[in-house]
């Protein structure tokens, strides 16, 4: 069979498995673009947009669609990245097809508001992209958990109770559960409470550690309770007294958990903010090598439950392989942020299909902010990993039958089983 023939099977058997999107932003109350901006400016091109000359104050103008005007001759320096080539997709729903320009621009506008107008979010994921279950991110701070768990399931972040937590964080974690937080047994009682009040929405707790930021299996309470006395005093945590109260609070939650069927999500390699960085997102990928070293201690201990290590570093993917071959209870995930590139995926779906169960990780999850963005990225992915399979089969590694049950675990089966979602 002819190269092109073959890419052209696989690509076609690919597009039609169901979908697992395991990590996204959406907003299940708005579940399309706001506006055209947030299409064009999805924070991935709009860093890509700065970093060549595009001066940052544009990000900035309240006008939506002054500001995608305005973005519009800086474009041409950003047409080779994969970012763009998924925009190009996401523009095509609106059947625009051409370059973008100042004479484009109105007939854009009007294409994308005429497609807005009947839009449906769930029936297009459903039907278009063909996402059975999507994964929202969700807040301690959520009153709305009213939103279709027959297809969204809940992901609750731990950051702001946690590393992130502020003294105005903290003043609202006391009044949601009318309680006074000044030591470790009342933060012990917060977090309590904040578990009790998502066990029932959630699938997952997540999240995302700095480089620098360490996770201790028994961290001293005394340097917890100086790190909420400093958040109390709106003074900053010093990074001690930050690793100690992450920790408590990632203790807590799998003591919570370890006899649920509630997966933790891990995301890493990522250090922000990072002054001078790219606008929105200030972020740079960077790696410490005892974090990792340092988390193995915590999948043995917590071995009843499953980890799922998601990196934006490519540095970091032999690494983390490494440790899932080696815990049963560890999993690694998807292309995030700084690895959604194909050269990157293809090196990791190679390394990991020759290296690891074919059930120990997900090849698929959006990051989005809006459907159609995850229209965007799953394009990407199905397309990359039909290129990969076709050069495995080429080369003999897999046969095409074989390859295909592959792609099926990683977009779809694996995510069922790993996140208890049968």
């Amino acid at each position: 069979m002819g190269k092109e023939k073959q890419y052209s099977k696989i690509f076609e058997e690919i597009h039609n498995i169901p979908l697992v999107d395991i990590h996204t932003h959406l907003d299940p109350q708005v579940l399309k673009a706001k506006d055209l901006s947030e299409i064009v400016l999805y924070h991935y091109i709009a860093t890509e947009l700065v970093s060549s000359g595009m001066p940052r104050e544009i990000l900035g103008l309240e006008d939506p669609v002054e500001r995608v005007r305005r973005i519009i001759p800086f474009l041409r320096n950003v047409r080779n990245t994969s970012t763009f080539w998924a925009l190009r997709r996401v523009l095509s729903l609106f059947d625009f097809r051409e370059e973008l320009t100042e004479k484009s621009f109105p007939s854009l506008l009007e294409r994308f508001m005429d497609f807005e107008k009947n839009f449906n979010g769930i029936g297009f994921l459903k039907e278009r992209v063909k996402v059975k279950k999507a994964f929202l991110t969700l807040q301690f701070t959520d009153t709305d958990l009213n939103f279709d768990n027959s297809f969204f399931i809940g992901s609750l972040r731990l950051e702001r109770i946690s590393k992130e937590i502020s003294k105005e964080s903290l003043r609202i974690l006391e009044d949601k559960f009318s309680m006074k937080v000044d030591n470790a047994r009342s933060m012990r009682d917060a977090v309590a409470e904040v578990f009790d009040k998502f066990k029932n929405n959630v699938s997952t707790i997540t999240i995302s550690l700095n480089p620098s930021e360490h996770i201790i299996i028994n961290p001293r309470e005394g340097l917890v309770e100086d790190a909420i006395w400093r958040v109390k005093s709106g003074g900053m945590m010093t990074l001690e007294e930050k690793n100690a109260l992450l920790s408590f609070v990632v203790n807590e939650f799998l003591e919570m958990i370890k006899d649920r069927r509630i997966v933790f999500q891990l995301m890493l390699g990522v250090e922000r903010p990072v002054i001078g960085a790219s606008p929105p997102d200030y972020a740079i990928v960077a790696n410490e090598p005892g974090q990792l070293l340092s988390l193995c201690p915590l999948f043995h201990k917590y071995n009843e439950i499953s980890f799922d290590l998601i990196s934006a570093s490519r540095m970091q993917t032999h690494e983390l392989d490494v440790i899932a071959k080696n815990y049963k209870n560890v999993f690694v995930s998807g292309f995030w942020w700084y690895s959604y590139y194909p050269s990157i995926m293809m090196e990791r779906t190679i390394e990991k299909l020759q290296m690891l169960p074919v059930n120990k990780w997900c090849a698929f999850f959006s990051d989005a902010h809006v459907p159609e963005w995850v229209f965007g990225k799953e394009q990407l992915v199905r397309h990359q990993l039909a290129l990969t399979l076709e050069d495995l089969i080429e080369k003999g590694y897999l046969d095409a039958e074989l390859a295909l049950e592959a792609a099926r675990s990683l977009l779809y089966e694996n995510a069922l089983n790993i996140y208890h979602l049968k």
